[in-house]
């Protein structure tokens, strides 16, 4: 291949998984500065979304984080094999919270409410300034009931965010405030942007990002306890809207949100008795929205609570679906009903999608470095955890 035009090599590069592509790095200076250059990772990243490749899922337990590849394991049977990853926000306790999931990049925090950006592929990660919260406000009249994070991609200024936002109530039943911050990724720092006008009823319900933006289910004030109206923040205006729903007769479910391919989904949950999923398939246009499946109480066992769309299958005539975080099925769309769950997985679990890419968690500077080998890494793990262990004595 040395005789070949480098934009032909990019062509052929960029359809290898991204762990095969930093292996490739060290063939030659040229394919080395190719590989790392921002314009072969956004082609990368490009042709693994359009062509639904290099997918994996993210499993995660009170403990352990779990990732399984989504064609070798979902695709070619239904027994899958699990593999653990090491996250980089270890502490006493090993369990994580994936607060969002774009381009490859896991927004994630720890008990100790660390947080940070990690790129699992590139075994890279940010750790973020830590952003205190004010459990009391006003000389004490208001307090932070609810906080919520949302992670996602501006693609006009290029940049990762993370948005936390922070309720305080009290002084009245409709007296509140929704104070909302947000991370730039580039900018490497914490700002506070206009409050968001509505009112959070979920604890720990992070934001869904679809169409460059955020969005949550919230209601008008706290005094309804009521939340049924979809607000979405603009990452690139950072602004706020309400989302146009799906017309129905029967309005009596919880709302639900979630992700396929990129659009925005609409999941009206009639407990006990089904789920609606809809899909809006031409953003901001409620003509667009489009209902995909239905899935019945009958078709579990056990009470059906929620239902999360993960990903499509390679054909298109399937969706990978978890209920309750107690099963990964698939549901098909032709025969409109449930079959084939996975085996081999937690009893337990919450699930994320995500695909390998080499997107850097410093956007501000190519990838940096020769990438640690396994070996290395594990090596910085132990002397981590022997480092934390022995800590632990102390303190003890």
């Amino acid at each position: 291949m040395s005789g070949l035009p480098l934009e032909m090599i990019a062509e052929i590069l960029c359809r290898l998984p991204a762990k095969e592509l930093l292996c490739c790095r060290s063939v030659s200076k040229p394919w080395c500065a190719l590989i790392d250059g921002p314009n072969f990772v956004k082609l990368h990243l490009k042709h693994s979304m359009d062509t639904s490749s290099n997918l994996y899922i993210i499993l995660r337990t009170t403990s352990h984080v779990h990732y399984m590849d989504f064609e070798q394991n979902l695709v070619l049977n239904d027994c899958v094999t699990l593999k653990e990853l090491n996250h980089p926000l270890m502490c006493y306790n090993h369990g994580i919270k994936v607060l969002g999931s774009v381009n490859g990049l896991l927004c994630i925090s720890n008990v100790v409410d660390d947080i940070a950006v990690w790129n699992p592929s590139t075994r890279k990660h940010r750790v973020m300034p830590f952003l205190l919260i004010e459990l009391k406000r006003y000389f004490g009249t208001k307090s932070c009931s609810v906080y919520v994070f949302g992670f996602g991609y501006d693609s006009v200024r290029d940049d990762y965010k993370l948005v936390r936002i922070a309720q305080f109530g009290g002084g009245g039943k409709r007296s509140f405030e929704s104070e909302v911050k947000v991370y730039s990724l580039r900018k490497q720092s914490w700002r506070r942007i206009g409050d968001m006008p509505y009112c959070v009823h979920y604890p720990g319900a992070n934001g869904v990002f679809a169409n460059g933006a955020l969005h949550w289910v919230v209601g008008e004030n706290p005094e309804s306890n009521v939340a049924n109206i979809v607000v979405a923040l603009d990452l690139g205006v950072e602004d706020y809207r309400e989302v146009l729903q799906p017309e129905y007769k029967d309005k009596n479910f919880y709302i639900d949100l979630g992700v396929l391919r990129g659009c925005l989904c609409f999941l009206a949950n009639f407990l006990g008795e089904r789920v609606d999923v809809w899909m809006m398939k031409e953003y901001g246009v409620k003509e667009s929205w489009t209902k995909l499946f239905s899935v019945a109480q009958y078709e579990f066992i056990g009470f059906l609570r929620s239902l999360k769309p993960l990903a499509y299958s390679k054909s298109g005539d399937e969706v990978l679906i978890e209920h309750d975080n107690l099963d990964l099925c698939w549901y098909d769309l032709k025969r409109k009903q449930v079959k084939n769950r996975i085996h081999g997985i937690p009893y337990s679990f919450e699930a994320d999608t995500s695909v390998e890419s080499l997107i850097s968690v410093n956007p501000n500077r190519h990838l940096d470095g020769r990438i640690q080998d396994e070996d290395e890494d594990s090596k910085d793990r132990n002397k981590r955890d022997d480092f934390l262990s022995e800590g632990f004595k102390l303190v003890l």
